[in-house]
């Protein structure tokens, strides 16, 4: 069975040189480095070559540091081996930011931007208003130009 794209989780540059660009976490795991080999390509000069490995398992994604020279930080904290990700998390790679997001559990919007969601049994405190399907159209007036014959 094949994922639709989008409902897999990811990552966009939220800081660095390429910020903006995204790329989608997959099943296998996916080398983000500067090597032109790297599944993820980051043009920045302080990545090793193979820095990290992201990965989406059933027990969720994880991110491992590759031995990098430089480190792997998630939420400002340097990494060893394995760690879980979580929607909204911030992964730096170098000098350059990446955050990662999960739509299946999205607290954040792609870029980041946190939003709270209701919590269960909420309810607005107004109604909205549903228009009624016999609310009058207010009428106006009808202007009338005259037509060039030679048109």
């Amino acid at each position: 069975m094949e994922e639709h794209p989008e409902l897999m989780p990811l990552l966009t540059v939220s800081g660095g040189a390429l910020r903006g660009l995204s790329f989608r976490v997959g099943r296998d795991p996916q080398v983000i480095g500067r090597a032109p080999s790297a599944h993820i390509v980051l043009a920045d000069a302080h990545l090793s070559r193979r820095h990290a490995t992201v990965q989406l398992t059933p027990e969720g994604a994880w991110l491992t540091d590759l031995g990098s020279t430089n480190g792997t930080w998630l939420n400002d904290q340097r990494i060893s081996g394995s760690v879980p990700l979580t929607d909204g998390d911030v992964i730096r790679l170098g000098r350059t930011d990446l955050r990662y997001f999960d739509p299946g559990v999205a607290r954040t919007d792609p870029v980041g931007m946190s939003f709270g969601l209701p919590s269960p049994g909420h309810r607005p405190t107004l109604p909205l208003p549903v228009p009624s399907a016999r609310t009058p159209v207010e009428s106006r007036e009808i202007l009338s130009l005259p037509v060039d014959a030679h048109s």
